[in-house]
């Protein structure tokens, strides 16, 4: 299989998973939930939107993630064989929210819709004190409309993103 055979296969499958995340965000109400197989599409869908094999552990998330706050970045310099452990995979959009997101707007959402409005806010390594400075900010934890800038921001976090030389710069957040 060419590499373009194999992208073109890849992204056929995150559309099928978008496809699926829709069709069960359309259900009525009293059938709708979002158990570990929902959750476990969303993290397919975003581990290959933060540029990372789609079906990635992760703790090979952890370490290959081109996303990093910058606190992250420095931790994996200072402390090069024990970082990871003092690090989590975080998504600047909390599942929770895209999963709202997606039942509100189901009705009229193609797939290209969810990528676009997804990709915005791929997966970002944090220390896990910034993990949880980032958990104050979550929608979940009360009716706060906080967006993923917001709550980066917010929380003083900064984000860098590794580019095709392997420098870290920073990347500026999306609205």
């Amino acid at each position: 299989m060419t590499e373009a055979q194999n992208d073109r296969r890849i992204e056929s499958l995150i559309d099928r998973r978008i496809r699926f995340l829709i069709s069960e965000a359309r259900l009525k109400d009293s059938v709708r939930v979002r158990d570990q197989t929902i959750t476990y599409a969303f993290r397919v869908v975003t581990n290959h939107f933060s540029r990372c094999h789609y079906d990635i552990k992760s703790s090979l998330l952890r370490e290959k993630c081109p996303y990093r706050s910058k606190k992250a970045y420095e931790l994996s310099k200072k402390d090069p064989k024990g970082w990871l452990d003092k690090v989590t995979n975080e998504h600047q959009y909390p599942i929770k929210d895209a999963w709202n997101w997606i039942i509100e707007q189901s009705g009229k959402l193609t797939v290209q819709d969810v990528k676009d409005h997804l990709m915005k806010w791929p997966v970002v390594v944090v220390t896990k004190e910034e993990n949880n400075e980032l958990h104050k900010y979550d929608s979940a934890r009360g009716d706060l409309p906080i967006d993923p800038n917001q709550r980066y921001h917010i929380a003083g976090i900064k984000v860098l993103k590794r580019n095709e030389l392997g420098k870290w710069l920073p990347r500026r957040l999306l609205n």
